[in-house]
């Protein structure tokens, strides 16, 4: 195998694999009957641990585009997990919230989560985790430096 290959190269190899973990998670962490995708899910994440934000903030901060985040965060106003809230600080951009229909959501979702963790954590050395962790972190870091 070329290591210099972009096709067949470790890190593409890396980056096959995490998109492996991230398909088998969604099926894994979401419940039969879930009512929102797994953007979604990770829009709500957002809402429930960092409190209201702005389209544009999410954004930024998830590296995706401000349309991508409309797409999901009208989604979950449609269902009832989110709503719009008018922003002291800016009259044209409002802040997106999690609804207590959202919170529920949110934590009946992390509730089957918590179980897959609970399995998967005496199957992986915690050395390997955290090598993983940082391996990722710096893979993120050097992607978004090449945007």
């Amino acid at each position: 195998m070329d290591l210099n290959d972009p096709h067949h190269g470790p890190i593409a190899d890396l980056i096959a694999q995490a998109r492996r973990v991230s398909r088998v998670w969604s099926g894994l962490s979401s419940e039969p009957d879930s009512v929102m995708t797994s953007a979604e899910r990770d829009v709500l994440d957002f809402l429930v641990f960092e409190g209201a934000a702005t389209v544009p903030n999410i954004a930024r901060n998830r590296g995706v585009s401000r349309q991508h985040i409309q797409k999901r965060a009208d989604a979950l106003v449609e269902k009832g997990l989110a709503d719009f809230a008018d922003n002291p600080a800016h009259k044209s951009s409002k802040l997106l919230e999690a609804t207590i229909a959202g919170e529920r959501a949110h934590a009946s979702a992390s509730r089957g989560e918590a179980d897959v963790l609970q399995q998967l954590s005496g199957k992986i050395d915690p050395k390997d985790i955290a090598t993983a962790r940082a391996v990722f972190t710096t893979l993120a870091k050097a992607v978004e430096q090449h945007e």
